[in-house]
C-alpha cells in the first residue's frame, strides 16, 4: 500500500554520522545539514531511498524523547492525506498527526507497539525536481565503493501487528537488516557502520 521513502537514524551529531557513512560507502548526500527547532538532520543517498541522520529535539511533536540508531521507517503518502488517513483507518491502524511544518507532514502509525517507528511524510512541496537530481547523482557514483543497487527489502527485529505488516509490507526478522542488490558480483554486509542496522549488498 504504501512505499519506503527512507530511514531515519537518530544519532548526537548527524553531520559527523553521515560524513562517515557517505565516505566509507562513496555515496553523495540526499539533503545537506539542515537545522530546525526540532531537529537537525543531514541525508545520504543510497539511490532507492535514502538514510537520514538526525538529532531531535521535538521527535514527531514530542519532546524529551530521543533513541540512539536505527529508529524509524518513513513511507511515502503519495495520495492527499486525507485519503492516507483513510487507508490507514480501513486497516485499523493506530495514527496520529507527528509534524506538521511547510515542507512536510508527519503521521506515527502503531508507535505504541513498533519500534522502529513506522510513519508516512506527506510532502508539501514538488518533489519531481529533488528526485531527478537524487537520480542522476547517485548513477554518477555507479552505486558507491560497493556497487550498491536497487533497494530489495526491510527486515525489522519486532513484533508487528498483521494489519501493519501487510498495510506497509515491513518483513518481522530476527535483525533489522537492509539489502540491496548489487550491481556486480560482490556480496558484503555491512554491519558496524549504522548502530542496529545491518546493511546487505548482494
Amino acid at each position: 500500500m504504501f512505499e519506503i521513502d527512507h530511514l531515519m537514524i537518530e544519532v548526537d551529531d548527524p553531520l559527523k554520522a553521515a560524513t562517515q557513512v557517505s565516505e566509507k560507502l562513496g555515496l553523495p548526500l540526499a539533503w545537506p545539514l539542515t537545522e530546525k527547532e526540532e531537529y537537525t538532520s543531514i541525508g545520504v543517498n543510497f539511490g532507492s531511498i535514502n538514510i537520514e541522520f538526525i538529532n531531535f529535539r521535538v521527535r514527531f511533536g514530542v519532546s524529551d524523547t530521543r533513541f540512539e540508531g536505527f529508529s524509524g521507517i518513513a513511507f511515502k503518502a503519495d495520495t492527499s492525506l486525507n485519503e492516507s488517513i483513510e487507508a490507514l483507518k480501513s486497516a485499523q491502524l493506530s495514527y496520529r498527526i507527528g509534524e506538521k511544518c511547510d515542507a512536510h507532514t508527519t503521521i506515527p502509525v502503531e508507535e505504541e507497539q513498533v519500534f522502529p517507528t513506522v510513519f508516512l511524510v506527506k510532502y508539501n512541496f514538488d518533489t519531481h525536481g529533488w528526485k531527478q537530481r537524487l537520480e542522476r547523482e547517485f548513477a554518477e557514483c555507479e552505486g558507491g565503493n560497493f556497487n550498491i543497487g536497487t533497494f530489495k527489502c526491510l527486515s525489522i527485529d519486532s513484533d508487528m501487528p498483521a494489519n501493519l505488516i501487510e498495510a506497509f509490507n515491513i518483513t518481522a526478522g530476527n535483525k533489522n537488516q537492509i539489502v540491496f542488490e548489487s550491481t556486480s558480483a560482490e556480496s558484503i554486509v555491512i554491519s558496524d557502520l549504522i548502530q542496529n542496522l545491518e546493511i546487505v549488498i548482494g
